[in-house]
């Protein structure tokens, strides 16, 4: 299979090494087109004006000088590629992307702007242990091992497929829905004249509110008991129509 992979981490972090490492030796096809710097938490951010530098390190290894959805748009739109690839795989991220997070995610924005260039896509990340330690092997052996299958999941819709991996996984990987989260932030502002300085503090605090599908359990809960959680990311979740009715205009 030929394979896209990216991240927001950076180019030569350990995730997305140790992704590529495992499907070339399940015999695919690779292609690291990632970030020349960090871009965590971009969200589905691109450059709209300007230029844009992507680094050729070898005819399969690109850096770009822009964010994930950079890199999708840059390497799949340019001509770079000669071919189209079969499949996208976002990460290794370095940390969880579960329910309300996505939103923020460079990852798994990287994974929905694949879909919408008719590309089949997955967001892949792991969570750290408090040694400081990911899983990245397991969770990189796990989809090379079930790569057609976790393709055939995410071909035919408008949706990318999302998997988090906990610390010290527990072998299992189970269906799972997005969670709403709350963020009970709390920040530290200093004043100086017109100069206001905030930052977070680490007291703060995310609660689940409700999962978006009553059938399954949150993404949150499903990890924190040692499994995988497997979400599928609709595009285009839709709008409500009923309130739609109501509003007079």
């Amino acid at each position: 299979m030929r394979i896209l992979i990216t991240n927001d981490d950076g180019f030569m972090r350990e995730g997305i090494r140790t992704l590529e490492k495992s499907l070339l030796s399940h015999g695919h096809e690779v292609f690291v087109v990632a970030p020349h710097s960090e871009q965590s938490a971009k969200s589905h951010a691109f450059t709209v004006s300007g230029s844009v530098t992507m680094w050729r390190h070898d005819d399969h290894h690109y850096s770009l000088e822009g964010t994930p959805t950079d890199c999708i748009i840059y390497i799949l739109r340019s001509g770079i590629l000669k071919k189209k690839p079969d499949l996208v795989i976002s990460g290794i991220n370095h940390g969880y992307n579960l329910s309300s997070d996505i939103i923020y995610s460079g990852t798994c924005s990287a994974a929905s702007e694949s879909v919408m260039q008719g590309i089949p896509s997955i967001a892949l990340s792991a969570e750290m242990d408090e040694d400081g330690h990911y899983c990245f092997s397991q969770a990189a052996d796990y989809v090379s091992s079930n790569l057609e299958k976790l393709k055939d999941y995410a071909t035919g819709v408008e949706a990318f497929l999302n998997l988090n991996f906990p610390p010290r996984w527990n072998g299992k990987v189970e269906k799972a829905s997005l969670g709403v989260l709350k963020y009970e932030d709390e920040f530290i502002v200093k004043e100086n004249g017109n100069r206001i300085v905030m930052s977070p503090s680490c007291s703060g605090r995310v609660v689940l509110e409700k999962t978006m599908d009553d059938e399954l359990e949150a993404d949150m809960i499903v990890t924190g008991r040692g499994s995988a959680s497997l979400t599928l990311v609709n595009l285009h979740p839709g709008y409500d129509s009923r309130r739609m009715k109501e509003i007079r205009l």
